[in-house]
């Protein structure tokens, strides 16, 4: 394919924006932001490691695979690679639809629409991204895009002109939600997207748990995904997000995910990176009021060649307010793994801590830390702590001495080294997670 040249890649932005306007039947408000982001393209930066600005505007004029079926009628339809991957996974067949994205969502929709139905009288709203723009403009002006601006990054620019799908969750001050929310089922259409946007906002006092994607993303089509989130945890919310990534190899990811904490609210965010894509570069942001608590998980399998950059930067603005940014990783063939942790302390009697553990398991597996602390005041009690290892061989030997076959033992050191950050996921999850793990240490991947 010949080069695109940036004239050409701000041609094709400006047609999808008239698409998505045209096709979401949007209101102008919303199309200005996108024209923002069109005319920061040009000039914001551009300081991807792996994705070269060439690459980019190629991405923009030709996002899809090829080879890629156009449309998926049926699971036969399926790559016989992803196909072979779900049967390996034990996901039934009822399961395999959801993921692809088959007829059998409409009636699940219904359904699950008229559960959120009832909860919406309750104050748990939940809907597509396209049609809260629509029915709550007023709120999402105060809040869409207000944690970063199209400036940044030629990225943050291309998302602004041009997301689609993603999803607006609004939980009504006190409401204690007493079951996790799985929202793969309406985020399935919008998985299939190049850029969602979500945005959460918890009010005063509230309490939930949204987990995000598990197997949903694995028959993108798009090469780059650009996914942005914008959390608002009001005073005393207590809110989980755990966000369950499983990419294939030929997806380039940067989710880009920030969030403001309030007074005695509390943010845990817990991010299991299964199959982190052919790269998945990350530095989220958070800012955390009085007596905050902000919570940073990261399990990350690297996997093949794969590239992964994981950061996360804590503002604690608050006095007493404290954070947690902790990541476990499992390196393998030639996958290269970094970490990156900042915390500053802004106020007094804060604290925080970073933590970093990896098991290697080949020498020609990468990884790298890089733990930051800043303190501005002289009561802050900041500190880090990182661990690279391997495989210890009477850890080993100890268990084949049990009757277990190397395979088996190095699957079960793998399990326990990552099991500790995967307490608060529900069962069904954790039970596919720990197949992928069996089998990404046993090379079936």
């Amino acid at each position: 394919m010949s080069e695109v040249t940036l004239h050409e890649a701000k041609e094709i932005i400006a047609q999808e924006i008239e698409n998505l306007a045209r096709r979401n039947k949007e209101p102008e408000w919303m199309t200005r932001i996108r024209y923002k982001g069109l005319e920061a393209f040009e000039k914001a930066p551009h300081n991807d490691p792996v994705i070269s600005k060439d690459e980019l505007l190629r991405f923009i004029a030709k996002p899809e695979i090829e080879g890629f079926p156009e449309h998926i009628e049926s699971l036969d339809d399926l790559p016989p690679e992803m196909k072979a991957l779900l049967d390996r996974l034990g996901i039934s067949e009822v399961e395999q639809k959801y993921i692809a994205g088959l007829a059998v969502q409409t009636d699940t929709g219904i359904i699950y629409n008229q559960f959120l139905q009832e909860w919406a009288k309750k104050g748990l709203i939940v809907l597509p991204m396209e049609e809260a723009v629509k029915k709550y403009p007023d709120v999402m002006k105060r809040h869409f895009l207000q944690m970063f601006s199209p400036n940044e990054s030629k990225l943050a620019a291309y998302h602004t002109a041009v997301w689609n799908g993603g999803i607006f969750l609004y939980v009504k001050e006190g409401l204690k939600v007493p079951f996790p929310l799985h929202l793969f089922f309406l985020i399935q259409e919008s998985a299939l997207a190049q850029a969602p946007h979500i945005i959460i906002i918890a009010e005063p006092n509230t309490e939930f748990h949204l987990i995000e994607g598990c197997t949903a993303p694995v028959l993108v089509k798009h090469s780059l995904h650009l996914d942005m989130t914008e959390a608002y945890i009001r005073d005393g919310a207590r809110v989980q997000l755990t966000v369950l990534q499983n990419w294939p190899e030929y997806v380039h990811t940067r989710p880009m995910t920030r969030a403001r904490i309030g007074k005695n609210a509390r943010f845990i965010n817990t991010t299991v990176g299964l199959g982190t894509g052919r790269s998945n570069i990350a530095n989220p942001k958070y800012w955390v009021e009085e007596n905050g608590y902000v919570e940073l998980n990261g399990i990350i399998l690297g996997q093949k060649d794969w590239y992964v950059d994981l950061g996360g930067e804590m503002y604690l603005q608050g006095r007493e307010a404290a954070g947690i940014n902790a990541s476990k990783a499992v390196i393998m063939d030639e996958s290269t793994v970094i970490t990156r942790g900042k915390i500053v302390a802004e106020a007094p009697r804060t604290k925080g801590h970073i933590s970093c553990d990896a098991l290697v398991m080949s020498d020609k597996a990468v990884m790298e830390t890089y733990p930051g602390l800043v303190s501005r005041v002289d009561d802050a009690e900041l500190s880090h702590e990182a661990a690279i290892g391997k495989i210890h061989e009477e850890e080993l030997f100890y268990l084949m001495s049990r009757g277990l076959s190397e395979e088996k033992a190095t699957q079960l050191i793998v399990k326990g080294f990552l099991e500790p950050m995967l307490k608060d996921i529900p069962m069904e999850f954790l039970i596919e997670i720990r197949k992928i793990i069996e089998m990404a240490v046993s090379g079936g991947m």
